[in-house]
């Protein structure tokens, strides 16, 4: 039987900044989404924003992958374990900040 994980030649530290490429293209997708729907919901045009963004988000998204992956699977594979892992770091910073500027608002409002 083969060994599937023998064929793995990269060093732990380029494990890691492929991971932390794979993080920061998920957190450009998800917070550039996240902008997205933000401004397409009170755009005139959301049709423009919604496909535009789309084929940025999704084409970048490829080059990048294509880039890291550098003919190998296991670097795509670590990339898009990273890409996973930022949702819900994107989507909790989203959550922080969305708090505080009510909070902000709501102490505002007060005064």
């Amino acid at each position: 039987m083969i060994n599937v994980l023998s064929g793995i030649t990269y060093s732990p530290l380029e494990l890691c900044y492929i991971l932390i490429f794979g993080f920061g293209l998920g957190s450009a997708f998800f917070l550039s989404l996240w902008w997205v729907v933000f401004k397409g919901l009170t755009s005139e045009r959301p049709v423009m924003w919604f496909v535009g963004s789309f084929f940025i988000r999704i084409g970048l998204c490829l080059l990048g992958f294509y880039f890291i992956t550098d003919g190998g699977w296991q670097s795509l594979v670590i990339s898009l374990v990273g890409f996973i892992l930022a949702r819900p770091a994107t989507r909790l910073l989203i959550e922080l900040t969305s708090h505080s500027s009510l909070n902000k608002l709501r102490s505002k409002n007060e005064s």
